[in-house]
């Protein structure tokens, strides 16, 4: 009669266990799927809809044709990304990088990082000015000094102009701002 009882008993204490088990592989699992979904959520955030060079193209594309750069349509404050959707730079505090994007007026757009980071400004030239097909004919004017840069490209109604200054932040750490300049005025210097 004993040997019954424990046996009832073991079975019931296995049947709990795999129970438990189960429950626990499911709610681990569970919690693995939520976490990847919010990390391709993150991911997402900043795919490809704010793409600088997308940007750049666009006001270029309109200084161009002589259309007049609208001020409520393009000015943007956020996050840019590179044609993979990856922010283009990170802060000092490790946080995707910001830009401002300001038309200046109808015929003068400034795209600037807000922030020092480690941001490439020769990868991101090359980057935007690929998109454009630009070539090394299109550059009318380069610029360098020890603490700026300066490259004038020519669009052929409208000039692109990459302007680089070193600055420090206030934990002493240095890093470029870069403005990019489109512009069918090209003696204008916002």
């Amino acid at each position: 009669m004993m040997n019954n009882y424990a046996n009832r008993h073991l079975f019931a204490t296995a049947v709990c266990i795999s129970l438990f088990i189960s429950t626990m592989n499911c709610s681990c699992s569970s919690f693995r799927k939520s976490n990847d979904n919010n990390d391709s959520t993150n991911t997402e955030e900043y795919h490809a809809d704010y793409d600088i060079a997308m940007i750049a193209k666009s006001f270029a594309d309109a200084l161009v044709i002589d259309e007049p750069l609208d001020t409520l349509e393009n000015d943007f404050e956020g996050v840019l990304t590179d044609g993979e959707g990856h922010p283009l730079y990170t802060d000092i505090q490790g946080s995707p990088g910001v830009w401002k994007v300001d038309v200046i007026n109808p015929n003068t757009a400034v795209i600037r990082n807000m922030y020092l980071g480690d941001l490439l400004p020769g990868y991101l030239e090359s980057y935007i000015t690929s998109n454009l097909d630009l070539t090394e004919k299109e550059k009318i004017k380069s610029n360098e000094t020890d603490d700026s840069n300066t490259v004038i490209y020519d669009l052929g109604g409208a000039h692109l102009r990459f302007e680089t200054n070193t600055a420090t932040a206030p934990n002493g750490l240095e890093g470029p701002l870069l403005s990019i300049v489109l512009t069918s005025m090209p003696d204008e210097a916002p």
